[in-house]
């Protein structure tokens, strides 16, 4: 398998990709949003076998066609080693063994571990030979692995073929070992630590190594208990390596006080991604941590490590929730009245976040959003994973708004009403008008890295974007290099004082710079775990205000940083507000001047473009002076 689940940012796109983070390839934002949509990718890690869980095998079995049915399967006892190939094309393998109740039976195919392009799925079916009572694909690297507590005593069947059963050629030469798991202690923890009183100690600033393997039937699995001290006022942050050691597991952790029972907190970032928590440790003590596995206790084992740290904190902790228990929220818009506008990915609905945390449904049906931004009219305009920008009416109203860009990534909208779109399928910069109408194109290919991907409007009206690890813009219709930094930058915001505010989900913490790259606070913020997207708040008139927040999408939050530690407002966003009133503007119609030729050029941006101001120009005015900063939404 290459490319086919999501971890995200997202954290890859988030964070969820570590080669990603640190060198961005061609195409790598358009990648890390296919794995979004397609829900099914990893980054390929070395293969790594979990210690002693298997019989190895005593004898070898070939494979006698035609095999493709429970009538016609192989027969294996365990401790044999079964060898065939998957060919012709749609072709299946199918052999039986006879279990009894209570064995760890496992099943390990290897292919790719002795260079075979196969891409191997098991299947593990009931006696019945009908009902399918396990099924794995890719655990550890490509190659597939089933475990299984085998509940009544019988002959089961095993099926083994390529991915989505299309592939099929000589080249797809297989083994699979015939065995049961064998689960005994493993790196520095001492089991039994399945509770408080059995735990494995481990120190604040350091790891611990084990296993998750289940010993017998018991519904929790196998569950690893760690205890440490903790001085209160310390944030501590735990995280377990397991996929990062090349399997497909879903590892997750929990945190729990000095009783041994009172849990804290907990994580679960899904399958194919390792999980990490924070805690601010109220009460010095001995605490105590868990890792176990969120699957069936009679799944595959895994090696893990576990990390415990002590994060020092930022000038924007500790940071507050403004709204939780969202499904992966990740572009940010604040609307002219201080309410935030969120889009949620896996839900595809936008939503808006009041100023008291209430949480409601702006508009649904719009497909994985992912850049927000309000337009010169008062409508947000919202990109869509299906290529096309949307615009909601203050109303909820939606429609599609610019389809003719290949991959759109992110928006941002000019002081001029001018809407700025990043396209990844060409890596290129695209600019349209305040209606919509497509101006120009700015190939940044030489930029390198991954390419224009998250946008944002900075000092002077300028366009501002990521290409991964360095931050560029657009300068006269020349690209030029800000700053760099070894992780990878999301959306960043700007403040007045032209300072960036910079989300590194991939280092999980929020990372300040000045205009010339020089850091100001590393860390920022750390009370985020994977900050993807920042932007400053509003008050009720519209002006940007020095409060900042920003979308968490593994926690499923939004948050707010301390406002002491924000020293600037921010930039002010989307359309400057005219200097002139609708009679000025009317009155410059009949000849009698008092729009300065800045004003004279906003005007035609708004309008019909044509060169000079006119009538058409007047009446796109009057339509903004209901969409301009201190307006609803």
């Amino acid at each position: 398998m290459t490319a086919r689940y999501w971890v995200p940012l997202l954290v890859l796109l988030v964070g969820a990709a570590p080669a990603l983070a640190q060198t961005p390839t061609t195409g790598s934002w358009r990648d890390a949003v296919r794995q979004l949509r397609d829900g099914k990718a990893r980054p390929r890690q070395p293969a790594r076998r979990s210690a002693r869980i298997a019989v190895i095998a005593t004898s070898t079995v070939a494979e006698s066609e035609p095999n493709d049915s429970v009538r016609t399967a192989d027969s294996v006892a365990l401790g044999d080693r079964a060898t065939g190939v998957v060919n012709p094309e749609h072709d299946v393998d199918i052999w039986f063994v006879d279990l009894i109740a209570g064995q760890f039976f496992s099943v390990d195919a290897d292919a790719a571990e002795f260079g075979s392009p196969l891409d191997a799925t098991l299947v593990l079916f009931a006696p019945d030979g009908r009902t399918v009572v396990a099924f794995n694909d890719d655990f550890d690297g490509p190659d597939s692995r089933i475990s299984y507590r085998v509940p009544a005593s019988g002959r089961y069947f095993v099926m083994i073929s390529s991915f989505g059963r299309i592939a099929g050629s000589p080249e797809l030469t297989y083994a699979i070992n015939f065995g049961t798991v064998i689960c005994v202690g493993v790196g520095t923890e001492q089991e039994p630590n399945d509770g408080p009183g059995t735990a494995t100690p481990v120190t604040v600033g350091a790891t611990g190594t084990g296993e998750i393997c289940a010993t017998d039937a018991n519904a929790a699995g196998d569950v690893d208990y760690w205890a440490f001290s903790a001085e209160a006022g310390t944030t501590l942050e735990h995280s377990v390596d397991a996929v990062a050691l090349g399997f497909l597991v879903d590892p997750v952790l929990a945190l729990y006080a000095r009783d041994g029972v009172t849990r804290l907190a907990f994580r679960d970032d899904g399958t194919g991604a390792d999980p990490r928590l924070r805690y601010p440790i109220p009460t010095t003590g001995t605490y105590y941590a868990t890792v176990a596995a969120n699957v069936s206790p009679g799944d595959n084992p895994f090696p893990y490590t576990l990390h415990v740290r002590a994060l020092t904190p930022g000038p924007g902790d500790p940071t507050a929730v403004r709204a939780s228990g969202l499904s992966f929220p990740l572009g940010l818009a604040v609307g002219g009245t201080g309410d935030l506008f969120v889009g949620e990915v896996a839900d595809s609905r936008v939503l808006r976040i009041s100023g008291q945390g209430v949480v409601t449904t702006f508009a649904a049906g719009i497909e994985f959003p992912l850049g927000l931004a309000f337009d010169a009219f008062g409508g947000l305009l919202v990109v869509s994973l299906d290529g096309t920008v949307y615009r909601i009416t203050p109303q909820g109203q939606v429609a599609p708004f610019i389809t003719d860009a290949g991959f759109p990534f992110w928006i941002a909208v000019a002081p001029d009403g001018r809407i700025w779109l990043t396209d990844v399928s060409d890596r290129s910069l695209r600019r349209y008008s305040s209606t919509g109408e497509f101006e120009s194109r700015f190939d940044a290919i030489a930029v390198g890295g991954s390419g224009p991907g998250p946008l944002a409007i900075g000092p002077g009206g300028v366009p501002y974007f990521s290409n991964g690890t360095e931050i560029w813009r657009l300068v006269n219709g020349q690209l030029e290099r800000v700053f760099g930094d070894g992780a990878l930058i999301w959306a960043f915001a700007f403040d007045v004082a032209g300072n960036v505010y910079a989300p590194l989900p991939t280092a999980a913490r929020i990372k300040l710079f000045d205009a010339t790259g020089t850091a100001l606070a590393d860390p920022f913020a750390v009370g985020v775990d994977a900050p993807q997207v920042m932007a400053f708040g509003r008050d009720a008139t519209g002006a940007t205000v020095a409060r900042l927040f920003a979308t968490d999408p593994t926690a499923g939050r939004v948050i707010e940083v301390n406002p002491a530690g924000v020293a600037h407002p921010g930039l002010p966003v989307g359309v400057a507000a005219p200097s002139f009133t609708a009679e000025v503007a009317a009155a410059a119609l009949l000849g009698a001047g008092g729009l300065s030729a800045a004003d004279v050029q906003y005007l035609d941006a708004l309008g019909n473009q044509n060169g000079h101001y006119d009538v058409g120009d007047f009446q796109a005015f009057l339509r903004t002076l209901h969409g301009l900063p201190g307006s609803a939404p």
